[in-house]
């Protein structure tokens, strides 16, 4: 059995939304807050904490089942929003192209940039905190 850690996370938002978040995970009836924030965390997070202490089976494995939970939480927020699954027209897309046409093709790597933009570029208050360093 791994050794127990104490991992503690204190968090006092500044921006309404991730108010409005904190507030629908604490008072969340369906699941508690630990579970809640683990299943997002492990599905996120998990495949990347592996990589140096497992086989490539069992990351294979484990990046699956978190595709699958996000797979999941992409559908149900697509059908919260009222918003059509644009995913399988863009894969068809690509598939058509030539290996040529692909290599013309850039990425857009800015999507993480944007998220962090949209998360306030770590813009919270971690006075809390202190005690804790």
């Amino acid at each position: 059995m791994p050794p127990q850690i104490d991992f503690r996370w204190r968090y006092q938002p500044r921006k309404k939304s991730d108010v409005q978040l904190m507030k629908y995970i604490q008072d969340n009836c369906i699941m508690g807050k630990t579970e809640m924030l683990l299943l997002a965390v492990r599905s996120f997070w998990l495949p990347y904490s592996l990589t140096a202490d497992c086989t490539s089976q069992q990351l294979r494995s484990v990046a699956m089942d978190a595709v699958q939970v996000l797979r999941k939480q992409t559908k149900d927020i697509l059908e919260l929003a009222g918003l059509e699954d644009v995913s399988s027209s863009v894969q068809v897309r690509f598939t058509e192209d030539t290996p040529s046409q692909l290599k013309q093709k850039t990425v857009n790597s800015s999507s993480l940039n944007e998220l962090r933009t949209q998360a306030g570029d770590n813009e919270y208050d971690d006075t809390g905190l202190n005690n804790f360093l």
